[in-house]
């Protein structure tokens, strides 16, 4: 049976020319011209790399490729850090929370790999993905952004006959919490430590949290994650050398979904299902925005600069 799946999966796999013509015949990295700003100001033994990210844009993909492939030489030979040190120079995540705003960082303190962390010296792997596949994945696993939405229905840019408690042709807003630690005296948001930051609909989410990134002065890269599918060693390759590491031997590829199936990543694709689904024209431009007012929203309101800056394909 599992064989049978596997013939299905690679006789569905897109054409080089179908895959090139969504997201281009390279990878789109921003950040490159501040490796060298990076490298001069952090010490060899105390560089450190991990992700950022908007929740379903891969970032636990690409902590186990970075983990998987590209070593801090310089950190691990002083054999003085334990395993959640990040011995080998790859943390988790972001020591303020890979998911925050950029403006937490040294402002908040991740509950898991943020502790002990000179968050100055972490150099962070934005990841992004396409906006309408990354709000299909919204649809299936919201984790902690809130918004009124229905099977029916979503993405629900623009109010229709599903969205209940609304005016049609009314955009739909979403709140999401962003749970931290404040680093100091900063007040905490709530007794919860918790913060509801409100976005128009959830397109102003991909839009406002990406451009803000984009406009960070500090060395960062942020990175696609079609790259990390259809470029992967290139990709990694890049990000470490950045950070001046070092990749191993041979390059390891992580077949099976990186989330996990429990949980909240119950159902979470693996390698050849994701080649299959994102690499699909098809299912990008006629199987998500399905409603022709959240196409409209859409190709109004997408950042234009945002799309061209990663090669993304205009609607």
């Amino acid at each position: 049976r599992a064989n049978i799946e596997l013939e299905k999966q690679q006789a569905q796999l897109p054409s080089l020319a179908e895959i090139q013509s969504l997201y281009g015949t390279k990878p789109y990295i921003l950040g490159l011209d501040r490796c060298q700003a990076y490298r001069d100001t952090v010490d060899p033994e105390f560089r450190l790399i991990g992700p950022a990210g908007l929740f379903n844009s891969a970032t636990n993909l690409l902590a186990q490729l970075l983990k998987m492939n590209c070593i801090n030489n310089a950190r691990l030979k002083t054999k003085k850090y334990r395993p959640r040190d990040a011995p080998s120079g790859v943390k988790i995540q972001a020591p303020w929370g890979k998911h925050n705003p950029v403006f937490w960082r040294l402002h908040h303190e991740a509950k898991v790999g943020g502790a002990g962390t000179k968050q100055e010296d972490f150099l962070p792997i934005v990841m992004i993905k396409d906006p309408l596949t990354w709000m299909a994945s919204m649809c299936r696993h919201s984790y902690e952004a809130r918004w009124r939405h229905y099977p029916e229905h979503c993405p629900n840019l623009v109010a229709n006959r599903f969205d209940k408690g609304k005016e049609v042709g009314e955009s739909i807003p979403v709140f999401v919490k962003f749970a931290t630690q404040h680093i100091g005296d900063e007040p905490i948001p709530d007794p919860k430590n918790r913060t509801f930051i409100h976005y128009d609909s959830l397109l102003e989410l991909w839009n406002r949290w990406y451009t803000e990134w984009t406009a960070a002065e500090f060395p960062r890269l942020m990175v696609r994650f079609e790259d990390l599918l259809f470029h992967a060693e290139e990709t990694i390759s890049q990000i470490c050398d950045c950070a001046g590491g070092q990749m191993r031997p041979r390059f390891r590829y992580v077949e099976d979904s990186a989330k996990g199936d429990t949980g909240p990543h119950a159902g979470s694709a693996g390698f050849l299902a994701s080649l299959v689904t994102y690499g699909n024209s098809t299912k990008r431009m006629k199987d998500i925005l399905t409603d022709e007012a959240d196409y409209e929203f859409a190709k109004e309101n997408l950042d234009e600069k945002l799309m061209k800056d990663f090669g993304y394909a205009p609607l």
